[in-house]
This record gives C-alpha cells, structure tokens and sequence, in this order.
C-alpha cells in the first residue's frame, strides 16, 4: 500500500475532503475527552519548572492538585479545549490527509516523497492552529487559572466569555498571543507524529502487512517523534500564553526566542524538556488513539480502503 496508509478510494471527492475533516475531528475530541486531567498536570508541571521549583514528581503534584482544589482542577478549561481540539485535529490531520491524497494523484498513484509528506505536515499543522488559536489562549489560561495569585487570576467562567473578555481588555491581536511559538509547535508536532507514522507503517508493511498491529506500533513511534520536537515549542507557548505583567508593568518575556533564550538560562536544556514523561504519557495515547481511530473512521466511511 503507498504511503503505508488505508488506499484512497478512486475519483477522491469533495465529499471524501470533508469526510476527512470530519473523521479527525471526531478522533481529537474522543482523545481529549479521555485524556485531558493528563494536560493539565503537564502544563502544571511546565509552570512550575518555570518558577525553579526543584525536581518535580508528577505523582506528587496531582495529589497535591487534588488535595488543595479538587478533582475538577484538572477538567477547568475543558470546554474550550474540545472546540480547540475538535478544530484543531480536523484541520492537522484531515488537512494532511487531503493534501496527502492530492499529492498522491499528481504522483499517478506513485509512493510520495518524504519531503514532500513533511512539507504536507507541517503545512496542515501550521494551518491548524492559527485557525484555532482563541480557543487555545482561553484554555492555557484557564488551564493555569488556579496555579496563579488570586490577584492575577481572571476569573473567565467559560470559553466564550474567556474570548469576549480578551478582545475587550486586550484587543483582539490578544487572542492570537503566542501565535509563533504555537505554530512551531503545531508544525514540529505534525512533523514529528504523522511523517514517522507514515514511513513506519511502509517499513513494517512487509513483516505485518497492512493491520491494526502495524498502525499501533507505528503510532507509538510516532508519539514519541512528536513529543521529541514539540515539547519545547509546547513548554515556550504555555509561557508566552500565560504570562502576566510584573511590577513594572512589563511581560517577561518578548517573544518565542526570549523566551526560550531566559528557559535555557534559567533551567538549562532540560527546561526545554520539563514534564517528557508525563507529556509522552499524553501523547503516546492520544497519538495512538486519534490516528487508529481516525483509519477506522476513514475506513468505515468509504473515504479509504485497507
């Protein structure tokens, strides 16, 4: 099979396009409505790496969550992470598979390069989240909402007065915050997850053939590509996304490359890492699950064949 993936079904239609939105859509949400208590200890954890706290157990810190604000610290945001996600999934991997289908097609049928899956990756992914990026704030923020001073909590009570709140205080532009760092996360982790799921699927093709115990081992393969390339870009957003003024009014940091100049001074290289284990234990599920689902969806709904 080209590109170690279900075969495009013949005469690809713009019904098939949408069907592929649709499928990884419904795969992102079914991920993060499983897996969110995982996101937010992660950026809890980058938070507090960010403040020099020390070593920092993830066992430790979500029974400390647990005991000081409750089981539903680990849900806040969640509303808005499911459109984010929902968004967010359609166009990174429904986008992908689409420019991955046409590339195919100009190919005559022919496997694509590698350069130019990556180049379909990062393409989508960098799509993706400037679509999505509102959704991305509000959820950060309310996300690290009970980890900050109360008197520089905001207090949004759910994701559409998060937004209407942020373009009213801070000016649209507000919601695009963190715009570069985000891009370079969404592309390093389309990158990092989709070119090696692909290629692993061809390697493995030989030895398992085209099945489901192929698709699994490729994508955990494939999530830890992504949580090798995206972690840093990931630990620079929820920073930029987050911050608030200090005393002097001023943020901490000016950018995506100061802010990961100061990480790099202050926590070392190992601060572009803080929280891996419990990062990858997100990604590997999620990874797994959105991709298997996604075939399956694809599969079921006559856009693809084994």
């Amino acid at each position: 099979m080209s590109n170690s993936r279900p075969t495009p079904n013949p005469g690809s239609s713009a019904m098939n396009k949408i069907k592929n939105i649709l499928t990884a859509g419904t795969a992102g949400v079914t991920s993060i409505l499983t897996l969110y208590p995982i996101e937010t200890l992660k950026t809890r954890i980058q938070m507090k790496s960010e403040s020099g706290t020390g070593k920092i157990s993830p066992l430790g810190l979500m029974k400390e969550m647990y005991k000081a604000e409750g089981i539903k610290t680990f849900y806040m945001g969640l509303g808005a992470a499911i459109m984010r996600q929902f968004l967010f999934a359609s166009f990174r991997i429904g986008l992908f598979y689409n420019l991955l289908d046409y590339l195919k097609q100009q190919n005559k049928g022919a496997p694509v390069s590698i350069g130019k899956t990556a180049l379909a990756s990062v393409t989508a992914g960098g799509t993706a989240i400037l679509t999505v990026m509102p959704f991305d704030v509000v959820f950060v923020r309310m996300q690290a909402e009970n980890s900050l001073p109360l008197e520089q909590r905001r207090g949004y009570t759910n994701m559409f007065n998060g937004l209407s709140r942020i373009a009213k205080e801070e000016g649209v532009k507000a919601l695009w915050k963190g715009a570069i760092p985000a891009v370079a996360r969404a592309m390093a982790l389309n990158f990092g997850m989709l070119v090696p799921y692909e290629k692993c699927k061809s390697l493995l093709a030989p030895y398992l053939g085209q099945t489901y115990t192929n698709y699994i081992i490729s994508s955990g393969i494939a999530g830890f590509g992504a949580a090798i390339c995206a972690l840093p870009f990931d630990n620079a957003k929820v920073k930029l996304q987050k911050q608030t003024p200090g005393p002097d009014g001023k943020l901490p940091y000016k950018g995506l490359i100061n802010c990961m100049g100061k990480t790099l001074a202050k926590e070392g290289l190992k601060g572009y890492w803080a929280g891996f284990w419990t990062f990858y234990s997100f990604i590997f599920p999620q990874t797994v699950m959105i991709l298997l689902l996604n075939d399956f969806l694809r599969i079921t709904f006559g856009v693809s064949k084994m």
